[in-house]
């Protein structure tokens, strides 16, 4: 049984693998489920293998060496996948495994595995963003895609003082991560976001939830330091931090690392009705209400961007005004429709 610190029953994490296990990875009876985790997710990983023999599947638990970081898949964790039906990655972001992770989601596309990336997922996030039905999450993401034209205008504002512009073009679809895993799939569990890359972005943004990048070297809360983004034509021109000028420094270092880092890759509706705030993973913040900025990576065979970048750095926002061609859509954070 799971347990807290003081070992209670921890109901809330056991109802979170439940859900990720049956509605998320759809586990039925004789399926093997192969579950990767590091030092500081074995508590979760316990309870998820505990979720998946509750549905009379065989979970497959492999702890990763704490050595590292780890540039490949062990050769563990590749047997294992030839054999698997589902997969789940429980791993803290940490710099220089951003290749065994990608190792690890091209293994699982070429076995048709039903894959559960959760790189930096905690107890909090993962109890949160499983806290809610996911077909309630599914019917927010059909009623936000409705209202969604191929090139529509989307204004996001919050009091923190973010003022965005954003226009959407036809030759980019939008992609949905909902909480239902398809076989030779992977989604950013807990799920409930819808993705595209925009045509352009002007306006400033003030992140002041979650800042992360691929190689976990930002991550961090802005509850106490937001950095405000300036953006014109979708590339970011000038970032600040007045409670941490270091931190604007880092970012604007970071993003110089690589071509197209500081261009606004991909936009996206955090959908998830079971988050109400930020929990501390930008995996999981990307899902809480509102409009969320990822600069570089466009996920290009996904979205049909002509252009895309070798790394990523996600922001999040909090409480945020949104508008569709006018329409009303978010007020503080919480969905009108």
């Amino acid at each position: 049984m799971p347990k807290r610190a003081s070992g209670t029953f921890d109901a809330s994490l056991a109802v979170a693998a439940s859900r990720l296990v049956e509605a998320s990875l759809c586990v039925v009876p004789g399926e093997v489920v192969l579950i990767v985790h590091d030092e500081s997710h074995k508590a979760i990983a316990e309870v998820v293998a505990d979720a998946v023999m509750m549905r009379q599947a065989e979970a497959i638990v492999v702890a990763l060496d704490t050595n590292r970081p780890h540039d490949a898949l062990p050769p563990a964790v590749r047997d294992a996948m030839g054999r698997s039906q589902a997969s789940v990655l429980l791993v803290d972001f940490h710099r220089g495994e951003l290749a065994m992770r990608t190792e690890m989601v091209d293994a699982a596309a070429r076995h048709r595995l039903r894959h559960g990336h959760m790189v930096g997922v905690t107890r909090a996030s993962m109890a949160a963003g499983f806290s809610v039905d996911p077909n309630r999450i599914a019917e927010k993401i059909r009623a936000v895609m409705v209202r969604l034209r191929p090139d529509a205008r989307i204004a996001v504002r919050s009091e923190a003082g973010t003022d965005l512009a954003i226009e959407l073009t036809p030759s980019c679809r939008w992609v949905e991560y909902g909480c239902t895993v398809q076989p030779g799939r992977r989604v950013n569990l807990p799920g409930g976001e819808i993705i595209t890359c925009p045509k352009r972005v002007d306006g400033t943004y003030v992140a002041d939830g979650t800042l992360g990048d691929a190689d976990g070297a930002l991550n961090r809360s802005l509850k106490r330091t937001p950095i405000s983004l300036r953006i014109v034509s979708s590339r970011v021109v000038e970032v600040k931090c007045a409670e941490d000028p270091n931190l604007a420094g880092i970012f604007s270092a970071r993003m110089a690392r690589h071509a197209n880092l500081d261009r606004i890759g991909l936009a996206g509706f955090g959908v998830n009705i079971g988050l109400t705030a930020p929990v501390g993973d930008v995996f999981t913040d990307q899902k809480v209400p509102g409009v969320h900025l990822s600069l570089g990576e466009t996920f290009q065979d996904r979205t049909g961007a002509a252009w895309t970048s070798k790394s990523w750095i996600g922001v999040t926002c909090t409480e945020s005004d949104v508008d569709i061609d006018g329409a009303p859509i978010l007020r503080r954070g919480r969905f009108l429709i």
